[in-house]
């Protein structure tokens, strides 16, 4: 099947898997927004780009990573509350979600006719938030967060864990992904991929 996007689901795909932030709703630029002004808080010079680069990756396990990358010194259970109260300042300022229609077209053709999960690093809180403003948390058999797993993106458990539950072998999933490190996550857990990215 082939949809108006480009994007093509041959026959041996059995499971489609989604990541939730820039794949199915456009709110990255408010995660950039919070990033970079919780960045300002602490006094550490925080850039889009750093957190682009690392799209997919929990706030807890990026602000560690950034931290030893760049020789911080800060308070990193402090920085992640704050960055996750900016972005949902942000994000109630901001009113309805925007939603990513190409991609939630995909979703509702397959609703009924093959399984398809959720595999994030936001939150459970952010990532039901997000579902149900888009109105689109009842179309999938599960959700998976960052505080589901034990090893988030790039490690694939997030998306193995979401293959396990509709039982489809790894090779028969397809995972739709905006962020580098979540293709890193499909990619390590055998499975295809798309990047949206290219097709938005």
């Amino acid at each position: 099947m082939k949809f108006d996007c480009g994007i093509e689901v041959d026959d041996t795909v059995k499971a489609l898997l989604f990541d939730l932030d820039g794949t199915l709703v456009d709110n990255m630029h408010l995660h950039l927004e919070a990033w970079v002004q919780a960045g300002k808080e602490f006094s550490i010079p925080v850039t889009g780009e750093m957190i682009t680069i690392n799209a997919g990756i929990p706030t807890k396990q990026l602000i560690k990573k950034l931290s030893e990358e760049n020789n911080w010194t800060v308070d990193q259970a402090a920085f992640t509350i704050t960055k996750q109260k900016l972005y949902k300042e942000l994000r109630a300022a901001a009113g309805p979600v925007v939603k990513i229609e190409p991609i939630i077209a995909i979703v509702k053709h397959y609703h009924g006719k093959l399984p398809m999960t959720i595999g994030t690093g936001s939150s459970r809180e952010g990532a039901l938030y997000s579902l149900k403003d888009a109105e689109i948390l009842d179309l999938f058999d599960l959700v998976v967060t960052a505080d589901d797993v034990e090893h988030p993106k790039p490690h694939p458990e997030v998306y193995l864990k979401g293959a396990k539950h509709v039982g489809v072998a790894p090779e028969h999933c397809l995972v739709f992904e905006d962020g580098e490190k979540g293709i890193e996550s499909a990619i390590g857990a055998g499975m295809k991929w798309v990047d949206v990215r290219d097709y938005l």
